[in-house]
């Protein structure tokens, strides 16, 4: 349950340590001995019923999630407040008092745990802490209190505790998956659904928004049509189709007659038990305003477009494709300029607040509406946090990142964990001089479901260069070998060539670079050497990235940070907190050669100082090995600019040798600015 407004500003404080009652993670005390097997261990890889799926590689697609899982994990997952207690901590947000814990998140990681078992070993403990926090702070209802303290636990809001819908949803959600993940959840489950149809149901089977709340409101940013059909097959003892109807009736009749074109739906609905819903008045339960979208609704195309996804469901279908396309209209197809307070007519209430969640959640309403190129734009939006939100946003983009990857499965099995592999190769690249061959291995895995035969293939060879495979097919779980062989007058220069493993269920890909030198034995052939070098396309590769905050320097372009040319720019720092950003890629710069790095570079800073530098950007060259050779650009916030100016180095000494350019920023968050570094179109000559 959302009840205060997030603010209006760039970038949220930066996620300090807390006073919370934090345990170690591998301390506790009441979890089993030993965790039992997964069912559906991640990556799960599911067929949705319809629409499409982002372009990335499913491998990128996994490591995307995998990585912001970690990062979602560290952050927001405590050991607390007693010690067989987990919670998911608000910390970035303010909804509880010392960052603690409200139902609506604590849902949220009842669901996200168990869909990451198999990644993660301690799911299951973790699943158990989580649980056994709900269990010790039930309201009246034998439901979630909806808000605790951080340091107690203890119920702090006014009044007599209550529950939340949204999260006593999800915390029902949360304990089916547990039970078809590991199983022993049955009786747990069916007695909180029990509690939840009780009182959370209206009599006309539409949700109230909290279990001791009126028979006349509801929320649309609870309608989780995907949650209710799986009760619905858990459970028999209830009538949660009764429950499932009515919720699509009450979208359909809201949405014709308030929101036709865009399918929106107000934070707050009243007349809910009426054929004639109506968006609440303005301050109605909070101060958004309520009668619009706001902070709870933006939540409505990723729960309505996973629905679509999971069941097809004709409801959620028809409004994700309206909401998808409404909301690509209001920014333009900038997913940051979909904003939290939005009209009920597609168009902006308030420019001046803006949020990483509002464009996250639309990512599955634009699958189902089966729009390729927005759901790349969405997808890749994914990988940033452009606003430096906090633990709503970070949460609603891990579940988003779940349902966007084909990691999100059905605990009912309406979809299915689909045949599917990965193939990489090792080494990824190799040198040769013009007219010899280069060999890699190129191996292929079962990711999910059976093993089935792929076929092999490569493209992108340099002129004059032929691929072999031995064998061309095999099948997955098994290996081959990728011998490259180039002619005596392929050109120098360094190839990114991709290789392909094609089966029944579609086609993935890995990429092998190649670097060839000149056979003429003096001289030096022209080339430039590095590869994707205006960090163009879905993919960083092969340049590689770290971050300490999670977030990858690889990203489009935006309105406050253009590229120099193209759409993506290699984006460090500026988060308002202490982090270290870094992009790497390795070159072998032939023999012979003279060769130069040039790149654009672009400085803003909000730093107050004409002296101190606690913001830097290094641009560095190491060996094999890992050592650093040296550092031929070296910047800091004293050098912001008003736009990009290029910069040059002469690397000429390392010719012969192979290396990695590193390009690296700092920011210490000491004076309280923080600083922007921002390169675009690199490139090494040699000539």
């Amino acid at each position: 349950m959302r009840q205060l407004p997030r603010p209006g500003q760039r970038l949220v404080a930066a996620l300090a340590t807390t006073a919370l009652l934090a345990l170690p993670l591998t301390a506790l005390a009441a979890a089993p001995a030993q965790a039992a097997t997964a069912s559906h261990p991640f990556p799960s890889h599911t067929t949705y019923k319809l629409g499409v799926m982002p372009s990335a590689s499913q491998a990128s697609r996994d490591a995307a999630v995998q990585k912001q899982y970690d990062t979602w994990k560290a952050n927001y997952l405590v050991h607390g407040c007693a010690s067989n207690e987990y919670y998911v901590s608000t910390k970035g947000d303010g909804d509880a008092t010392n960052n603690g814990p409200v139902s609506e998140g604590q849902g949220y990681g009842m669901n996200i745990v168990p869909l990451m078992a198999g990644y993660d070993a301690n799911a299951q403990t973790e699943f158990n802490g989580l649980w056994q926090l709900v269990k010790d702070h039930e309201d009246q209802y034998g439901l979630m209190q909806w808000q605790l303290d951080g340091k107690t636990c203890k119920y702090y809001s006014s009044g007599t505790p209550d529950g939340a819908t949204d999260g006593d949803l999800d915390i029902g959600y949360g304990l089916i998956l547990a039970d078809k993940q590991w199983g022993g959840y049955s009786a747990d489950a069916m007695a909180w659904l029990s509690a939840f149809y009780a009182h959370d149901v209206a009599p006309d089977g539409h949700l109230k928004c909290e279990d001791d709340g009126p028979n006349t409101d509801t929320r649309p940013s609870d309608f989780m049509l995907d949650h209710l059909r799986a009760f619905a097959a858990y459970d028999t003892t209830h009538d949660w189709n009764k429950v499932v109807t009515r919720t699509e009736a009450v979208v359909n009749e809201f949405t014709s007659s308030y929101s036709a074109t865009g399918g929106l739906l107000s934070d707050f609905v009243v007349n809910a038990n009426t054929t004639s819903p109506s968006p609440a008045p303005a301050n109605y339960q909070e101060s958004q305003p309520d009668n619009i979208v706001g902070y709870n609704s933006i939540r409505v195309p990723w729960h309505l477009g996973t629905d679509a996804l999971l069941y097809g469901g004709s409801t959620a279908l028809a409004v994700a494709k309206k909401e998808s396309a409404c909301l690509k209209g209001e920014s333009g197809g900038n997913p940051q300029k979909i904003y939290p307070h939005t009209k009920l007519d597609c168009t902006a209430y308030s420019t001046t607040d803006q949020a990483e969640e509002a464009g996250d959640a639309v990512g599955p309403a634009a699958m189902a509406a089966g729009d390729q190129a927005w759901t790349d734009t969405l997808w890749n939006y994914l990988a940033t946090n452009p606003f430096g939100d906090g633990y709503y946003g970070e949460s609603i983009k891990m579940l988003v990142y779940l349902v966007m990857s084909g990691d999100y499965w059905a605990p009912n099995g309406s979809s299915s964990p689909a045949n599917d592999f990965s193939v990489s190769t090792s080494p990824g690249s190799g040198t040769v001089t013009a007219g010899q061959a280069a060999s890699t291995t190129v191996s292929t895995a079962v990711t999910s479901g059976s093993a089935q035969s792929v076929a092999l293939a490569a493209t992108g060879l340099p002129s004059g260069a032929t691929a072999a495979f031995s064998p061309a097919s095999v099948t997955a779980g098994g290996s081959a070998t990728l011998t490259v062989s180039t002619g005596a007058a392929t050109p120098a220069g360094s190839y990114p060539i991709t290789v392909t493993g094609t089966a029944a269920s579609g086609s993935h890909s890995t990429s092998y670079t190649l670097t060839v030198s000149s056979s003429t034995g003096g001289g030096c052939t022209a080339a430039q050497l590095l590869v994707n070098p205006g960090f163009e396309g879905s993919s960083a590769t092969p340049w590689t990235q770290t971050s300490t905050l999670g977030f990858q320097p690889i990203t489009a372009s935006t309105s406050a940070e253009p590229a120099h040319a193209g759409t993506h720019i290699a984006w460090f720092d500026g988060n308002a907190t202490a982090d270290t950003d870094s992009i790497a890629q390795t070159v072998t710069i032939p023999a012979g050669c003279t060769a130069t790095l040039t790149y654009w570079l672009h400085v803003d800073t909000t730093e107050n100082t004409t002296t101190a530098k606690p913001d830097t950007f290094k641009v560095q060259v190491l060996n094999t090995a890992g050592t650093v050779l040296a550092t031929p650009g070296s910047f800091s916030n004293l050098n912001h600019n008003t736009g990009y100016a290029q910069q040059t180095s002469d690397l000429s000494a390392y010719a012969g040798q192979t290396v990695t350019l590193k390009f690296t920023g700092t920011e210490t968050d000491t004076n309280g600015g923080t600083t922007n570094f921002v390169i675009d179109d690199t490139a090494l000559n040699v000539k």
